[in-house]
């Protein structure tokens, strides 16, 4: 699956130029920051926009389980509010 720079495969996260599971975030973050791939440098967007994406993706992971997906970190904050 992919939404916009950003694949789930495995069920991990990978940039679609590189595969790299890693992003940089800058430390202090806004909703217009800047994430990019930890690796290869390619923009993931701003920081609102990568959640959104995240979510997304999470959300449609959800919607192929038959047990609820459990998310720790805060990116994943839809999950967590369903």
């Amino acid at each position: 699956m992919s939404t916009d720079g950003v694949a789930l495969k495995q069920d991990w996260f990978h940039c679609e130029d590189c595969g790299s599971p890693g992003v940089s975030i800058p430390h202090t973050l806004s909703d217009a920051s800047v994430v990019s791939c930890a690796n290869c440098g390619l923009s993931l967007g701003s920081w609102a926009e990568y959640r959104r994406r995240i979510n997304l993706a999470l959300m449609t992971e959800q919607a192929s389980k038959a047990r609820r997906v459990i998310v720790a970190d805060p990116v994943g904050s839809v999950l967590a509010e369903a």
